[in-house]
């Protein structure tokens, strides 16, 4: 649980190449995430290439990180199978949401940092990714991941904040009295 407490968004990293068997293990934290109806709609780019890291930097005003990254992962969803009924239905987006979030926290348990980078639902970014990369229609990127060693420490920090906690009732910050 102490990945959960540790991470940080990590956005300098040293010029230094990440294991494979470090990028497998994240990837598996990734397929472990819980999925509406058991979907498992997600599929994985791993991309380490340094052109393709720049391309990815210039996708985003807030990607630019990715230039000095030694890889990003991206989470994507094939809609076929976020929901064959309803390819428009939305759930999958907490299922990427949630494999994303185990990614990260397998990257801090490898002594690595990352970040989260925001992809979908912004129509640019989806498409400059899907075209660089060749992702078919049915496949959306939903969100980028840069990663690597940490160029420096990282700053830990308590963020719980009772205020905005509630019990029972909106309002109530108080587990006593009922």
């Amino acid at each position: 649980m102490s990945a959960v407490f540790e991470r940080r968004s990590v956005r300098d990293f040293l010029p230094k190449p990440v294991e494979p068997d470090k990028i497998e293990r994240i990837l598996k934290a990734g397929f472990e995430a819980p999925s509406a109806h058991n979907r498992r709609p997600w599929e994985f780019m791993v991309i380490t290439a340094p052109d393709d890291l720049r391309a990815i930097a210039d996708m985003s005003p807030y990607a630019k990180m990715a230039v000095k990254a030694a890889a990003a992962l991206a989470p994507c969803v094939n809609i076929n199978r976020g929901n064959a009924a309803a390819p428009e239905d939305t759930w999958w987006c907490q299922d990427l949401a949630a494999a994303t979030e185990n990614m990260l926290l397998q990257i801090t348990e490898e002594g690595l940092g990352g970040v989260w980078l925001g992809w979908y639902p912004d129509k640019t970014r989806v498409t400059a990714f899907s075209q660089r990369f060749g992702l078919p229609p049915h496949i959306i990127p939903f969100s980028v991941i840069a990663l690597g060693y940490p160029a420096g420490p990282v700053q830990k920090a308590d963020r719980f904040d009772p205020a905005k906690v509630h019990y029972g009732v909106y309002g109530k910050h108080s587990r006593l009295n009922g």
